[in-house]
């Protein structure tokens, strides 16, 4: 019976509020574009939606730990869907190299960095991000890309000794 109910109850429209994607998006005019695409759900969260997202929080906050690849966080202070600490503790615990992971937390932000916020913050994320991943690509990269050309000309010496043996 109680399975039944549970299975039964995830289909409910219950939660309060079906208002979330005001919290998401700061940017009035992006808002009202947003709000009338007729592909994005506009009733209320069902709750087997919201008990998933806890049980997936969950889940990713008591891994944090397990977590060593490069990353950066990006948050906004004013997210009326996530609140910023779980970024920060993502950062915290991660066992990511502090010089290898970024947080950044941007003030009076929402939730949609990239698609909600005013133009002007929108290209601050988006520039923060890319330095960031230059910087990481100076880094990784050109080891990489050393290894690549020396392991590339190693195969193509390997095959020209090859075809001269034969």
């Amino acid at each position: 019976m109680y399975g039944l109910l549970f299975g039964l109850a995830d289909t409910w429209a219950a939660m309060p509020d079906s208002r979330m994607v005001a919290k998401a998006i700061k940017d009035v005019e992006k808002l009202k574009i947003i709000a009338v695409n007729p592909k994005r759900y506009a009733g209320k969260p069902r709750v087997g939606t919201m008990r998933e997202v806890v049980r997936v929080t969950n889940y990713l906050q008591n891994n944090f730990q397990k977590v060593t690849v490069p990353f950066f966080a990006a948050h906004g202070t004013a997210d009326g869907l996530a609140c910023h600490t779980g970024s920060e503790m993502l950062y915290e615990k991660a066992a990511t190299p502090k010089e290898d992971k970024a947080l950044k937390l941007y003030e009076g932000m929402y939730h949609s960095l990239i698609q909600g916020e005013p133009d002007d913050a929108v290209d601050r994320v988006l520039a923060d991000m890319k330095a960031w991943i230059d910087e990481k690509a100076k880094i990784f990269g050109s080891e990489s890309n050393a290894q690549k050309k020396k392991d590339r000309l190693g195969r193509m010496i390997m095959g020209r000794e090859n075809s001269r043996s034969k």
